[in-house]
């Protein structure tokens, strides 16, 4: 596929890095790891660059913000048509190969100025009644986090050019939600999804919040996903 890839990464998280090199080894991905934008080289300069009064405090939610912002940038510096922007926690299903498909369809439907959400972090699905066989991209109203997500080159120039005259001021999920309101972009997910952060689903400790990790977390995860699974299937 070679499909260009970036992966959101705080540089000093070197376990993190093994993790995400072992999840990802297998895969055909053209893999660009965004090491810039960590807490420390986020200078007032830098964050009034992108960001409202509201979020320059250089935190860990202006640093993940940064470095997807900077994705955008080089999309749109090197004219990149698609891109798979990736947290370093996403783990994927073995349904991955569906991802193909999904970039396909994008293809044949003529998607444009759009995100792809691929994850299923937050446990939400298409409910079965709007289902369409053959069909894997629904559009919604907003996202599902950040984790694993295309975006094409239209979505990143129009995030760009509107973060010009609206600065980023909460989140980049939220922002995200922010943006699909203004009709800056449009938000589609992939039904069934294909990956889950670890920092939600427990197996990884989360580098933002302070979400619980370890056996307990998982096996909770993994019953409440098997529970809303069956209940958008009902819907």
């Amino acid at each position: 596929m070679g499909l260009r890839s970036f992966v959101i990464h705080v540089s000093t998280a070197t376990e993190r890095r093994k993790a995400i090199e072992k999840e990802l080894v297998d895969k055909d991905f053209d893999l660009n790891f965004v090491l810039d934008g960590d807490i420390a080289s986020l200078t007032p300069t830098r964050l009034s660059a992108f960001f409202s009064s509201k979020m320059q405090e250089p935190t860990t939610f202006t640093s993940c913000a940064f470095k997807h912002i900077l994705v955008y940038q080089e999309m749109v510096r090197d004219n990149i048509p698609l891109a798979l922007v990736l947290e370093d926690d996403i783990r994927f299903y073995s349904n991955v190969k569906l991802l193909a498909k999904i970039i396909d369809e994008i293809k044949n439907r003529a998607l444009s100025k759009c995100i792809i959400s691929l994850e299923d972090s937050r446990l939400k699905y298409i409910p079965k009644s709007r289902r369409v066989s053959g069909t894997l991209l629904y559009k919604e109203q907003s996202g599902r986090m950040t984790g694993a997500y295309l975006i094409d080159y239209a979505a990143a120039k129009s995030i760009l050019e509107y973060i010009e005259v609206e600065k980023v001021s909460r989140p980049i999920d939220w922002f995200h939600n922010q943006c699909i309101t203004n009709n800056v972009i449009d938000m589609y997910w992939a039904q069934p999804p294909i990956a889950v952060q670890g920092s939600c689903s427990g197996s990884m400790e989360s580098l933002i919040g302070k979400g619980q990790s370890g056996i307990l977390k998982v096996v909770s995860f993994k019953l409440e996903r098997i529970y809303k699974r069956l209940l958008y299937n009902l819907r």
